[in-house]
């Protein structure tokens, strides 16, 4: 026969504070347990000298610097070796990325950017490169990129400029038609390197790799996008206050 008890209180443990890792900070900060519900158990078998013993806390948090709210889950049973787990949520550890708000790149490109942070954050490495691989194909597409220029070495050493519709091709037709540098469309083939590894050959790439993919793609979306609508608002700005005065 066993014994059980179980118990419910509200705000245990409110007003704790903690160091966590803050979603908008980007690294470890104090945290103040504003709201909790705490659950605790135990279970005891007649005849038996230990007891099974459980906790799970339930905390809405706040950072004490940026003021951001938050939740935390806390749980641990006596039977575990390791200690209590932890969960935070929005889900963020030291290594997370914080998807950008880019206001002026097309909803699709957005959208497939924000699922492609989710992958990575999610340690969906092979994921992530597919989804950085689709934002290169995207922006081809929202550009009306249809092909590019490529040097073919012949036999003789003359050199003969192809027309190609694949993403190579592509992404030499966003330098050709002045959206992109030679710099950054040489580093847009890295992209395109790394996705095909992902999507041919089920590779995954390294944290690293993809975080400077990401940030690679981020500049990418500011010079393409938002930089130059920023410098139209910037114009019109200066056109109405010289009318003005």
């Amino acid at each position: 026969m066993r014994n059980i008890t179980e118990e419910y209180k509200d705000n245990k443990t409110k007003d704790q504070c903690l160091q966590l890792q803050c979603i908008e900070c980007q690294r470890e900060t104090r945290h103040k347990v504003v709201q909790s519900y705490d659950y605790s158990g135990s279970e005891v078998f007649n005849g038996d000298l230990h007891s099974l013993d459980w906790e799970s806390h339930y905390q809405i948090i706040q950072c004490q610097g940026c003021m951001t709210i938050s939740f935390r889950q806390v749980d641990w049973c006596s039977e575990w070796e390791e200690d209590p787990v932890e969960i935070l949520f929005p889900k963020r550890t030291k290594h997370t990325i914080r998807s950008k708000d880019f206001w002026h790149v097309p909803s699709n490109l957005r959208r497939i950017y924000h699922e492609t942070i989710e992958c990575f954050n999610n340690n969906a490495y092979t994921l992530c490169a597919a989804g950085l691989r689709a934002l290169v194909e995207g922006l081809c597409a929202e550009l009306n990129v249809n092909d590019g220029p490529k040097e073919i070495i012949k036999s003789d050493g003359n050199i003969e400029i192809k027309r190609l519709t694949n993403l190579e091709g592509k992404i030499a037709g966003l330098h050709e038609r002045g959206f992109l540098t030679k710099a950054h469309s040489d580093v847009l083939h890295e992209h395109r390197y790394l996705g095909n590894e992902a999507v041919h050959q089920l590779a995954k790439p390294s944290s690293d790799e993809l975080t400077l993919a990401i940030e690679i793609i981020e500049h990418i979306f500011n010079s393409v996008y938002e930089i130059p609508r920023k410098a139209l608002d910037l114009k019109s700005k200066r056109t109405k206050r010289r009318k003005e005065t």
